[in-house]
Parts: structure tokens; sequence; C-alpha cells
């Protein structure tokens, strides 16, 4: 939906690959744009500070800025769109019985992934039976970590390893029902 506009694809493109270095002509033709187009963009996350700026002889290299708060933010509306149009939650949701809760933590809850981080999925259902095994992530093909807790083991979970459990409650994302917290 966003991407029809020339300056959020090209955030798109350069927040997808947070290592690698983007000229104006490596953009453009990454994010299928006009190089003017590419500049313009650019030029925008730099005011914003989305990405860094690197000067190589008469090259300009430009490069995500994962520490932006507001980088981390686009880079999250992304992820769950991709979330979104490939069906996860949904996928999850039908292969297992009285789920409760989805949650997404880790790097891409928090906007620090990159192309190789794993999506990790904790599921609370009253069941751990899945009718049926989980594809890859609707995320470029990632690795699906997902992990099963009926809620009694939840609870357990959460006075067993209060760090994990805080971290979880804290830094992640509901994709279905709500937040599972033990009180």
């Amino acid at each position: 939906m966003l991407e029809k506009y020339a300056v959020v694809r090209a955030i798109k493109t350069i927040l997808t690959h947070p290592n690698r270095r983007f000229s104006i002509t490596g953009l453009a033709k990454e994010a299928g744009m006009a190089p003017s187009a590419a500049k313009y963009a650019l030029d925008y996350m730099k005011a914003e500070e989305l990405v860094t700026l690197e000067i190589i002889g008469r090259t300009h290299q430009y490069k995500a800025d994962l520490g932006s708060f507001l980088a981390r933010q686009w880079k999250i509306l992304f992820s769950m769109q991709e979330i979104r149009k490939g069906r996860l939650v949904e996928d999850i949701a039908e292969n297992m019985e009285n789920v409760t809760s989805i949650l997404l933590y880790g790097s891409i809850a928090a906007g620090t992934d990159d192309e190789k981080s794993d999506v990790d999925i904790i599921v609370v259902a009253d069941t751990r039976k899945t009718r049926g095994a989980f594809g890859k992530a609707a995320i470029g093909g990632r690795e699906l970590n997902v992990q099963v807790y009926t809620p009694m083991e939840w609870r357990r979970k959460a006075s067993m390893d209060k760090a994990f459990y805080d971290n979880v409650i804290l830094n992640s994302i509901a994709l279905y029902g709500q937040k599972p917290v033990v009180l």
C-alpha cells in the first residue's frame, strides 16, 4: 500500500538491508525509481536521521541508522506489513486450537533485525497440539522460531525465567489477542 510512494519505497529498501551501503544510483536500481527520486528520498532520510552518510572519494554511501528510533519504527511497520501479507497469524491460528495470544518478540519487534534474523513468535494456547507444521515465515522466507506455551506453562515461565518474561511482555508486539501478563 505505502510502496506506491517513492520515498517510502526507498526507506523500505534501505531498512530491509540495514547492513548494505547504497549509492544514489544503487538505491534507484534496487527500489525501481529514477535517480532523481532516489536522491530526493536519501536527502529526506538524511534530514530525518534515518540513514548515515559516508563520503568515499566522489561517492556518497548511505546506510540505515538503526540507532534512530524513527528508523526502527519504520522497520517495524514494514515487518508488520509483511507478516500481515504472509498470513502468518492466520496460519498459526488455523493450525492450533484455542489460541489466546500470539506475540512477536526479538529483533524484528525491536526493529533491529537484518535479512538473516529469524522470526521469534510466542503462542499461548490451551493446548500445545498443532494440526500441521508452520512454513517459512512471511518475512522474506526467514526461519520461524515458534515457542508454544499453555497458560499454566506461561505462568511457570514467568516465575522461573523472570528476565525472559519481562523482556517479552515489555518489548513484544501482540499480533493476536492480548499480551499474556501474569499477575
